[in-house]
């Protein structure tokens, strides 16, 4: 028996979907730190656009498995990548001050 869930409890599902991503930013963003520092010691630059193409393809490809608009998921993941790089610039310009 399928049980219809009212817009409330829908709703809660989102939110519940929500907290996890956001959860999972901030799991990535400590991976980022670990990143910035290894790049820094290997005298890496912070933007690397053939790594961010990988990243923006892996997503593509990914969503599109999966059944979602890649260039929307796209969209996400570039807002990630910008995310990235920026709290690199950030992390190298503090050491510098």
């Amino acid at each position: 028996m399928i049980l219809k869930m009212s817009l409330d409890q829908l709703r809660h599902s989102i939110e519940e979907k929500d907290l996890a991503i956001i959860s999972l930013i901030a799991e990535r963003m400590k991976i980022v730190r670990d990143i910035a520092r290894e790049k820094e010691r290997q005298g890496l630059p912070v933007r690397v656009p053939d790594q961010a193409h990988v990243v923006l393809e892996r997503a593509a490809l990914e969503s599109s498995r999966l059944g979602l608009d890649p260039a929307s998921v796209q969209e996400i993941f570039q807002l990630l990548v910008r995310m990235s790089e920026d709290f690199q610039e950030e992390s190298r310009e503090k050491k510098v001050d």
